[in-house]
């Protein structure tokens, strides 16, 4: 095998190529946050917000719970598992 040394091109290149990245990741973070500001301070749907992002409105929907948005409103899905009956717990009549 012999032994490579990257030339200046390509050095300078992949240099030029983090920052890019780096500076992409800032600017990714900072846009969630923004968005999950909006979604705190707006009355406007996570889908809403999705219409004018290249993001979806599922991804949108995971920045809210990553960022502790509250809910605009409860859950209305609810577990078909039926609640446990135990001894003694229930009103005597």
């Amino acid at each position: 095998m012999t032994a490579y040394t990257p030339s200046p091109q390509l050095t300078a290149a992949l240099d030029d190529f983090t920052k890019a990245q780096e500076a992409a990741d800032a600017a990714r973070n900072k846009l969630r946050a923004a968005v999950a500001e909006d979604l705190k301070t707006y009355d406007v749907t996570t889908d809403a917000i999705a219409s004018h992002l290249p993001w979806s409105g599922e991804t949108v929907r995971g920045i809210a719970r990553e960022y502790d948005v509250p809910r605009r409103r409860k859950p209305t899905v609810k577990s078909i598992k039926p609640k446990k009956r135990t001894a003694g717990g229930g009103s005597s009549g």
